[in-house]
């Protein structure tokens, strides 16, 4: 029979081979853990980066549509820079769709814009003269039917 402290010895070595193992195999994957964070790092980076050039272009984009609306709206229309580039695009557009609605449409040519106004405007800067009180027969000789 075999003395126990022979069984002792003959396992500590496949113990020690056993824990080399496996701390070899811990350190490579710290090291490949440490790679992972690494490059982590250097994604989330160029993620933020990538996200604040769109942000950038963006507003460049945004800029020159409304550019290009102002001076289409400034063609067919009399409203001032001033007006339009307080407004936002979505304002921008509704302006150009109502002017393209208007007979004989053209960018190219200035043409009375139709713009709102109260009792107190002043009937010349109106495109529609003053239809209070008006009955529709009166309207239909004003348009001349």
């Amino acid at each position: 029979m075999s003395n126990p402290e022979t069984k002792n010895q003959e396992a500590s070595p496949k113990i020690e081979i056993a824990s080399d193992t496996v701390k070899t195999q811990l350190a490579s994957v710290s090291l490949e853990l440490t790679d992972y964070k690494a490059a982590v790092a250097t994604l989330t980076e160029e993620n933020q980066q990538l996200k604040q050039q769109n942000i950038e272009l963006a507003s460049v984009i945004e800029n020159q549509l409304k550019t290009d609306k102002i001076v289409r709206i400034q063609a067919a229309s009399k409203y001032s820079r001033d007006d339009l580039s307080n407004m936002t695009i979505e304002q921008l557009q509704t302006i150009e769709e109502t002017l393209s609605h208007s007979t004989s449409y053209n960018p190219a040519l200035n043409y009375k814009s139709i713009r709102a106004g109260n009792a107190s405007s002043t009937p010349s800067r109106l495109t529609v003269g003053d239809l209070y009180g008006k009955s529709a027969e009166e309207i239909r000789k004003m348009e001349g039917l």
